[in-house]
């Protein structure tokens, strides 16, 4: 049977109208499949960027508290690296002295207070490092507005890379202790372990070095029960 032209015209344009739906449908698949890969691409770097402001929470926190964190590895760590996860505080230290304080850290928490007048008790930091998570299970990060004091500290610690300087007051501290024990060991005063201070002497040694008109009397504190 022989086609008309008519027919063969109808053939024609069927086939035109076959070719360009299955182009355009083929096309609106392609331009789908695209889209949903650049969406799942940007769901996957949003998470990756959240868990990197995790992580780099984390090291702020322990650059701060003196935690062994090196402030080069921000911006290079993931929250699964040492440092960018959740850590304990140490209770090593603490436990080596009788009134249950790690004297490095609490001495680090008075020169803090001298230099910016915000009391932050070391209590409040142990109790901080207690937990990982928030009594609403999410993570207990310290700039997550709960927790404005333990914020300030790592900013002022932070910012300024301030460990340099608190490691020279530490010293400075057990220097200026053992003058002390020199000049008065024969006047009164019982030496004693620098580990094994009691918060009120810690908290007069920082004074005398923050202060150099303030009168040291650790013999007077001893005397209390201090």
């Amino acid at each position: 049977m022989i086609m008309s032209k008519l027919q063969k015209k109808i053939v024609v344009a069927a086939c035109i109208i076959a070719l360009a739906s299955g182009a355009i449908y083929g096309g609106t698949l392609i331009h789908g499949c695209i889209y949903r890969q650049r969406e799942l691409e940007a769901k996957m770097e949003a998470e990756r960027l959240a868990q990197q402001e995790i992580a780099d929470a984390y090291i702020r926190l322990h650059y701060a508290f003196r935690m062994g964190v090196d402030p080069a590895r921000v911006g290079r760590v993931t929250a699964y690296n040492i440092g960018g996860r959740f850590m304990p505080l140490p209770d090593i230290l603490s436990s080596q002295n009788p009134f249950g304080v790690c004297i490095d850290t609490h001495l680090q928490l008075m020169l803090f207070y001298h230099r910016t007048n915000t009391l932050l008790l070391y209590e409040t930091v142990v109790d901080y490092f207690s937990q990982e998570f928030e009594v609403d299970s999410s993570l207990r990060l310290y700039n997550n507005g709960r927790h404005p004091k333990i914020e300030t500290f790592v900013n002022w610690m932070w910012e300024e890379r301030r460990l340099p300087e608190v490691q020279a007051f530490l010293d400075r501290a057990w220097v200026i202790y053992m003058t002390y024990v020199m000049d008065f060991e024969d006047s009164g005063f019982i030496v004693q372990d620098f580990r094994h201070l009691s918060p009120q002497m810690l908290d007069a040694l920082t004074r005398a070095y923050v202060d150099p008109d303030y009168v040291l009397d650790l013999t007077s504190l001893q005397q209390q029960g201090y």
